[in-house]
């Protein structure tokens, strides 16, 4: 089986195979990093440019780094701008996408889990998270992506990673609590956030 920076290589010089090889590896989980976050009817489109601005960018793409993160890279950029285009489009201002959540710029849950209480209070609780501290999460969690290809993806630094995870999962914990009374240990949370992310 081919490397994902083989098939990237190949699929910007033109072979279709291994750029529909890569597509296929990699579509169900970019899909899922923007089904939690925003509308559904958005969704297809934001994946298509994740995966043109994978191609196009492929030039600038480092062997030496995580294809994963590369690609997770371009999925948060499109989803920031997506974020701040639909934001501006209702207040004519920019949002600060630092400290605001999904569910304050207007994005609506996804009911996809909506069988499974439990499940669907641990997801509005990671939407009503400032959006990088949700992203951190689902790449965590759901990508099982490694401290340093997070950092990567996010543009943080390496060594605040574990801190930033820490703050945020204690985050998503607080307002687990907050909001639905619904207190437990980190290791369900983190149980239940895995299992969220095979069902989104």
């Amino acid at each position: 089986m081919q490397s994902d920076p083989a098939l990237l290589s190949l699929w910007r010089d033109g072979d279709v195979t291994s750029g529909n090889a890569l597509l296929a590896r990699h579509f169900g989980s970019v899909r899922r990093f923007f089904a939690s976050k925003i509308d559904h009817g958005d969704v297809e489109e934001l994946v298509q440019r994740t995966f043109t601005g994978c191609i196009e960018g492929a030039a600038g793409f480092r062997s030496d780094s995580s294809f994963r993160s590369y690609l997770f890279g371009i999925a948060k950029n499109q989803l920031f701008r997506h974020l701040r285009d639909r934001a501006r489009d209702r207040s004519r201002c920019d949002p600060d996408l630092g400290v605001s959540s999904v569910q304050e710029l207007g994005q609506s849950p996804t009911s996809v889990v909506a069988e499974c209480e439990r499940k669907g209070l641990v997801l509005s609780a990671l939407q009503q998270l400032p959006v990088p501290q949700q992203t951190l999460l689902e790449l965590h969690y759901w990508e099982n992506l490694s401290a340093a290809e997070i950092a990567e993806a996010l543009e943080i630094e390496p060594g605040n990673v574990r801190v930033k995870l820490h703050r945020a999962r204690a985050l998503l914990r607080e307002t687990l609590v907050k909001d639905s009374g619904f207190e437990t240990d980190e290791a369900s949370i983190e149980a239940l956030a895995r299992a969220l992310g095979r069902l989104v």
